[in-house]
């Protein structure tokens, strides 16, 4: 009887609070703002030029650019076209000469690690941040060029990349931080290549890299260096083993590491600096076509790929997001960007040299020091430090996020957990009339804010589809636009991006940037849920929306990459002899110029009906559920022509996945046999049916078996990718006993 007295009294509250906000928003002038927007929406972000022959049958495909493009008459080429800046180099070099004395580079030193009573792993005890100017920042990239070129490592050669032999490739093996970009700065100031390397791979993966590409020095962490120069004979181009003191404590820093090698020197980061210092050698400028990134991709469709990456298309794509970000990112230096994404990853490298190049701040943090308290840091979190006006994350950065704070506020109780609710169905609803919400904003959403550090202009999701569902919430509950793009390193992380303010849409990728075109490959022998075939000249989507053609994107222009490092044919079967590049992703684009991801031609199955699944679109759906443990990996989907309907092995919260079987009359059972339980695993099964039809996805694409997981999917066991990605194939190795449980329960007979 008191909880319906208690119901019954918070919709009545709940009503006076949406009555009262209305006024609010009346009174502060808020239908005159609405209208002025409306009035001011944007209607168009791109248009087709002219026509591509790339279809076998069939007509010709539209062409896409972007107005800016269209406006300007060709595509973008640099930031400063007038100034000559079109290498990287030149980028760094006008921000140190213009914006000498502000700050460029956010560092908190390590001092400790605390363990707190009843927690398995340590914190970070953090000092007081220290910034460096960009005066500082530039006179220390050329130190460490200087340094190099005295360690015997030469300025890249001319002529075809693949088969050039030289000095002149280091290799980057350890987590994003401040040092990390004077090196990488440094070297390119010599025109010497940066070749990538995820600081989570095995020494395998590195070995493989470095012999690969012949390169002469690792820059890599104290704690790995010891290790890598134990094994140098693997690495007969090996010359320099160079340490950073990232994350590592003044104690830990006092020991000089010294090498047993005699082929091999392994010096600190500041022996190279001062070696540069003693040393002093002019700047050896890169041209345009040299090769700046060696980046190899996180390898989650197989072996990782170097993509070649030319000065010129890295800042071509810089001037493209110059302009997508134009209403909202400025050179004034108000702007701080919070560094935590790995710097071996397409989309932190070009965010970072886009906040460079505009004379802003970057923060930088690790990803496990955002928020305070135990197993993470003290005295502060690195959002509530930097306070920072743009952050970039993966998809499951941003579902954790939801996820915590949804968790955070049913623990604080019904009334709380009410008002939020409330709260997010009132506010998501005037967002999408262009309405603001004052009350709601000041009780609820200012809090969210604060978790943030309380001053986001704009988020970013990159590296992969966010669920439509996380971006809006994210959203509402933040009050900022999250946005998201799409692209590969291939196109230098980006070839399509939302703008913040002026696409407010969900679900999709945003518009073509000025530095490429985008076109439409017709795909006759791929269909829809409704059985018809992706063409270029489709008007209408399987869903009834509008559109202006269906199929896999192709891209071409000045951003994008110069194929893979010593695979010419994996270079030839992506990069055509017109340039385009072939993404195996099926896109639309609506009348506006926006452009959605329907699809993947690459990563699709055929079942044993011959029907097509799409995999990604299928763990993207489920990892809405609350049950399912993102963290841990999330869910990851199978298919094959060997079964009906796909099936799933899903990483579960195991404190829900055991109110869950003893609801169902299952307790007692330990992880493995509390997984393979026909009543749990029915029961998952039941409840994860709800988001799947909550979601529409199409019913051959709904799973009929499921197997609750509860051992982690990591990098370290190989079944994520350092930047959080499933790694398929190991999954399904790892689970092959589960998959032959599943299996049966996916066949008609």
């Amino acid at each position: 009887m008191a909880n319906v007295g208690l119901n019954v009294a918070l919709h009545v509250a709940g009503l006076l609070l949406v009555i009262l906000d209305f006024l609010l928003w009346v009174l502060t002038l808020g239908p005159i703002w609405m209208l002025l927007k409306n009035m001011n929406a944007v209607s168009e972000f791109a248009r087709p030029v002219k026509k591509a022959k790339i279809n076998s049958t069939g007509p010709d495909s539209d062409v896409w650019h972007s107005l800016e493009a269209i406006q300007a008459g060709k595509l973008v080429t640099s930031p400063f076209p007038e100034e000559g800046v079109l290498t990287v180099p030149q980028l760094l070099e006008r921000s140190v000469k213009r914006y000498a004395d502000r700050q460029a580079q956010g560092i908190r030193p390590l001092l400790s690690w605390k363990k707190d009573e009843g927690y398995r792993f340590p914190a970070r005890v953090f000092g007081e941040t220290h910034w460096r100017s960009y005066r500082e920042f530039g006179d220390l990239c050329k130190a460490f060029g200087a340094g190099l070129r005295a360690l015997g490592l030469e300025p890249q050669p001319e002529g075809e990349f693949d088969s050039l032999t030289g000095k002149f490739k280091i290799m980057m093996y350890e987590d994003t931080c401040a040092d990390w970009q004077v090196c990488a700065f440094g070297a390119m100031s010599q025109n010497i290549v940066v070749a990538t390397a995820y600081a989570t791979l095995g020494t395998d993966a590195v070995v493989h890299a470095v012999n690969e590409g012949a390169v002469s020095a690792i820059v890599c962490n104290r704690k790995s260096a010891e290790g890598l120069e134990k094994i140098a004979e693997q690495m007969p181009s090996l010359e320099a083993i160079i340490y950073l003191d990232y994350l590592c404590t003044p104690e830990e820093c006092q020991t000089k590491l010294k090498s047993s090698s005699k082929s091999v020197k392994l010096l600190s980061w500041q022996e190279v600096i001062e070696l540069g210092k003693a040393n002093p050698k002019e700047s050896t400028p890169a041209k345009p076509d040299s090769i700046a990134v060696l980046m190899y991709t996180s390898g989650s469709t197989g072996p990782p790929k170097g993509v070649m990456l030319q000065h010129q298309q890295l800042v071509a794509f810089v001037a493209s997001c110059f302009i997508q970000f134009s209403e909202v990112l400025d050179d004034l230096g108000s702007h701080t960007f919070l560094g935590y994404l790995p710097l071996a990853h397409i989309l932190a490298v070009v965010a970072e040299l886009l906040f460079y190049t505009t004379g802003n701040r970057i923060a930088y943090a690790d990803p496990k020091s955002l928020l305070p308290g135990p197993e993470r840091c003290y005295p502060k979190g690195a959002l509530e430090e930097f306070a920072p006006t743009l952050m970039a994350g993966v998809p499951k950065v941003w579902e954790t996020i939801k996820k915590g704070a949804e968790t955070k506020v049913e623990k604080s109780g019904p009334v709380v957990a009410f008002l939020f609710k409330l709260a997010m169905r009132i506010k998501k609803s005037a967002v999408r009339q262009n309405r603001y919400t004052p009350l709601f904003d000041l009780l609820v959403f200012k809090k969210f804010k604060s978790m943030l550090g309380g001053c986001m202009k704009f988020t970013l999701s990159g590296g992969g589809a966010i669920s439509p569902d996380v971006q809006e919430w994210v959203r509402t509950a933040f009050g900022c636009p999250l946005i998201q793009g799409y692209g590969l390193t291939e196109t230098c992380g980006g070839a399509v991006l939302q703008k913040p303010l002026a696409d407010p849409s969900v679900g999709f990728v945003g518009s073509v940037l000025s530095s490429v075109e985008l076109t439409l490959h017709s795909e006759p022998e791929i269909t829809d849920n409704d059985g018809k075939p992706y063409l270029c000249t489709d008007k209408v989507h399987s869903d009834g929306s509008a559109c202006c053609g269906r199929g896999e994107i192709w891209m071409r222009g000045n951003s994008i990459g110069s194929g893979y490092y010593k695979l010419p044919e994996q270079t030839a079967a992506d990069f055509d002899n017109d340039g385009w590049f072939h993404s195996g992703d099926i896109g639309l684009i609506t009348p506006e110029g926006k452009v959605k991801i329907i699809d993947r031609k690459k990563n699709l199955v055929k079942l044993k009906g011959g029907e097509y699944v799409a995999l990604e679109l299928i763990n993207v759906t489920y990892n809405n559920h609350e049950l399912i443990n993102a963290d841990a990996g999330g869910v990851c989907s199978f298919a094959s022509h060997e079964i009906d309907r796909p099936v799933l092995l899903a990483q579960c919260k195991k404190k829900e996945l055991l109110a869950l079987a003893a609801a169902n009359g299952v307790t007692g059972k330990d992880d493995d046999a509390l997984c393979k339980d026909p009543k749990v695993m029915a029961a998952v099964k039941t409840a994860l049916d709800a988001v799947a039809k909550a979601h529409k996805l199409p019913a051959l694409m709904q799973a009929i078996a499921v197997m609750p997981v509860l051992e982690p999917w990591t990098a370290d066991n190989g079944c994520l990718t350092a930047t959080s990605k499933l790694v398929a194939k190991k999954i399904y190795q790892l689970h092959e006993k589960d998959l032959d449980v599943l299996k049966p329960m996916a066949m008609k007979g």
